[in-house]
């Protein structure tokens, strides 16, 4: 048992012991005995106080604990300033270098260090590390923020995944699944994009709308795909890598190395584009239309009735560079026809298309509702707000949104596509 120079305390608490008589100290420290709890040192017969522990300071007092820089990774430092620490814990997470770091936070004022007294002098190691109540304070906040934002994040996801699992049920499990409030806010800056509609040009274009920097996620398009965002979302965002094009019908592609005639050949052939985008499309002079298709078995068979006819299968949502393609061939015809599933995503593909085309390109758009169709899943508040806005256009996509509504319920069947082509389509003579 260690003890000092009797004190006479004045008041309700005993004041605070300084132990000036130590030597051998840290450069910069100071040992003293913290005032217990209850605000009284326990004393021997002589009225002495007594302790048994001390802790280490800085020599002189820090109005505010400042965070040395350089010292600590920023993980470390929120985790040493966050509470009590013992000195196993800190040797397993700094290494060899947890006295010099435990030091010169010391010396900052941002901790205080406890050592047992043996001897009058301090036992070694050190028992435990005490943050300034500031800095934990901080960091309690901090932690509470980060809990009221991940509770914020969660009820966001869940909330538009109901309004989305009609339409990508894919991305509303991935809302609802997710662990991990980072992973999870990258999935709901996706899905929000598509529930409003919004494609970007490239990954890093959506990155740097989200996040300020591209470099914050550049592997977002892999990590939705993890989470289980369906292909053609990622597609619909603009961030599939190296996107697809469905042709069929009487095209050639210019290549760098040559030309490749699609003529004669069963179609839609898959052709997954090049980065750098350096082929074009040549449609005959005698083609008066295309057609852009959204269902590939309705594409299929319009490639079997009809190989008289330029036909582009848009693999759902066209990313930039298929609309270029579909805007390149679109010139060389006198008629752009379109054909979607008749639901607000097919919708807002036809938008997609026809705000591409040329000013002076007519564009027609075949409601496959027109032809015989069971009735399907009715439209959500989600689907019928965006249609509504979508029904205003004075275009025939607007008399398309205008006829979904109207009906009130989506249709996404191969056979209804492919009864309305058949009747929109004249046959070859």
């Amino acid at each position: 048992m260690n003890t000092v120079d009797p004190t006479s305390p004045h008041g309700d608490e005993d004041p605070e012991i300084v132990l000036r008589w130590m030597d051998d100290l840290p450069e910069g420290l100071c040992a003293y005995a913290p005032v217990p709890p209850g605000g009284k040192y326990s004393r021997d017969r002589l009225g002495r106080p007594k302790f048994r522990r001390v802790r280490l300071r800085a020599s002189e007092p820090v109005a505010q604990p400042t965070r040395p820089d350089g010292l600590v990774a920023d993980s470390d430092w929120a985790w040493i300033t966050s509470s009590p620490r013992n000195w196993d814990s800190i040797t397993g997470r700094l290494g060899d270098n947890a006295t010099t770091i435990v030091h010169a936070l010391a010396r900052a004022g941002c901790l205080t260090i406890e050592h047992d007294l043996h001897l009058s002098k301090l036992a070694q190691p050190a028992r435990r590390t005490h943050p300034h109540p500031k800095l934990a304070g901080a960091q309690a906040a901090a932690r509470e923020n980060r809990r009221t934002e991940a509770s914020s994040v969660r009820s966001r996801a869940l909330s538009l995944a109901e309004t989305l699992t009609d339409e990508w049920p894919g991305v509303a499990k991935a809302l609802r699944s997710t662990i991990g409030t980072d992973r999870l806010v990258w999935a709901l800056r996706a899905a929000s994009d598509l529930a409003d509609g919004r494609t970007h040009n490239s990954v890093r274009a959506f990155v740097q709308e989200h996040a300020e920097h591209t470099k914050a996620r550049d592997d977002v398009h892999h990590l939705l795909a993890e989470l289980g965002f369906e292909q053609e979302a990622i597609t619909a965002l603009g961030l599939a890598r190296n996107p697809y094009i469905g042709l069929g019908g009487p095209i050639r592609l210019q290549t760098p190395t040559g030309i490749i005639d699609l003529t004669g050949l069963t179609g839609p052939h898959d052709l997954r584009l090049p980065a750098s985008q350096d082929i074009t499309l040549q449609l005959p002079a005698t083609s008066p239309e295309m057609i852009i298709i959204e269902n590939r078995q309705a594409a299929e068979t319009i490639c079997d009735v009809r190989p008289d006819l330029p036909v582009i299968w848009c693999h759902g949502q066209p990313p930039k560079a298929v609309l270029e393609l579909i805007a390149q061939a679109a010139a060389q015809v006198d008629t752009v026809t379109v054909c979607t599933d008749a639901d607000l995503g097919g919708v807002r593909i036809a938008a997609r298309i026809t705000d591409h085309l040329a000013p002076n390109r007519h564009c027609l758009i075949i409601d496959i509702g027109t032809a015989d169709h069971a009735v399907g899943k009715s439209f959500n508040a989600h689907s019928r707000t965006h249609l509504s806005t979508l029904a205003t256009r004075a275009d025939e996509v607007g008399q398309f949104a205008e006829a979904c509504l109207t009906r009130g319920y989506a249709i996404e069947q191969e056979a209804a596509a492919k009864a309305a082509l058949r009747g929109a389509l004249a046959p070859a003579e």
